[in-house]
């Protein structure tokens, strides 16, 4: 039996080696009888691509980040909300239970089930003029907007949104055409941003997940051992993506300040504030794609995995 996996991060990333330990975990325990066939970096194709590869089961499994979806899948348009999260076990444990498991059910009509989510992690704020401390510290701001939810969000607290392809940023920060943007850690690091930025502000705003999915006739084609064998090792990859993407993640701040950057925690009573004025002004256009029952459902769940 052959599990083909595809996905588009390389081969350096978390979540591809946590891919291969979940290869080396599934052929041993299935003494050979299962064998996993791993393609990253888009060998497949796009995400879309290898969605409709996994709905007709030319591959078994494979992963994306939900807000590629909400198109698709509506119900996925809750997770674009912000500031969702106070922190990553937050979001595992929401994740994790009876939010993250329902919101996987409108998989089942496209032939597809959801295996659990890893994850990219949160988004962050860097510019050139100040660290951002409270929702008072971003007016005025100009940034880079890329999506009428991220830019009528920003916009609610005093921010000015400049229309820009991902590819035009680093020249623009350069140029000072724009103050500041948002984006993964490691996102910040690897496109040089330091380059350009001074304050890195862990803002946390967004959390992007990293949703994995298998197709759904071969999950219940299989034995129930089998089925046993690989969901487990499914949650041991899991929880290895997520350890890699903390390591990763400590790893980068810890070299920012030497890079010149200076990185600040943006305390939680602010980030709930911002959250507040932000969700307050982008929840229509969420709900009108989610459901207000799915809306309320999944809030209510959030503030019960408060700690």
């Amino acid at each position: 039996m052959v599990i083909k996996l595809g996905h588009d991060n390389n081969v350096q990333t978390p979540g591809h080696k946590a891919f291969l330990e979940f290869k080396k975990i599934v052929e041993e325990e299935s003494q050979g009888q299962i064998e996993v066939q791993v393609f990253p970096g888009g060998q497949l194709g796009s995400v879309q691509d290898m969605f409709e590869q996994a709905r007709r089961g030319d591959i078994q499994m494979s992963v994306t980040a939900t807000t590629l979806f909400t198109q698709t899948i509506p119900e996925f348009a809750i997770w674009d909300s912000f500031y969702m999260f106070d922190d990553a076990t937050h979001a595992h444990r929401v994740l994790d239970g009876k939010a993250g498991i329902e919101l996987m059910k409108p998989l089942e009509s496209m032939n597809l089930v959801g295996l659990g989510y890893m994850e990219i992690g949160f988004r962050n704020f860097s510019n050139r003029k100040n660290p951002i401390m409270k929702p008072e510290d971003v007016k005025g701001l100009k940034i880079r907007g890329w999506g009428p939810i991220q830019i009528a969000a920003w916009e609610s607290v005093g921010c000015v949104l400049t229309s820009l392809s991902w590819s035009e940023v680093f020249t623009s920060l350069q140029q000072n055409l724009i103050d500041g943007q948002e984006c993964a850690t490691s996102s910040f690091y690897y496109a040089k941003f330091y380059e350009a930025q001074k304050y890195w502000s862990l803002t946390k705003h967004v959390y992007t997940n990293w949703l994995w999915y298998a197709n759904k006739d071969f999950m219940d084609g299989l034995s129930a051992e089998h089925r046993s064998l690989i969901e487990e090792a499914a949650k041991k990859t899991i929880r290895l993506d997520r350890e890699l993407i903390a390591a990763s993640e400590k790893e980068i701040l810890d070299k920012l300040p030497g890079l010149g950057i200076e990185v600040n925690e943006v305390p939680l009573e602010a980030r709930r504030a911002m959250g507040e004025i932000m969700n307050g002004a982008v929840k229509n256009q969420i709900v009108e794609k989610c459901g207000i029952d799915i809306y309320n459902f999944v809030m209510a769940e959030i503030e019960a995995e408060r700690k």
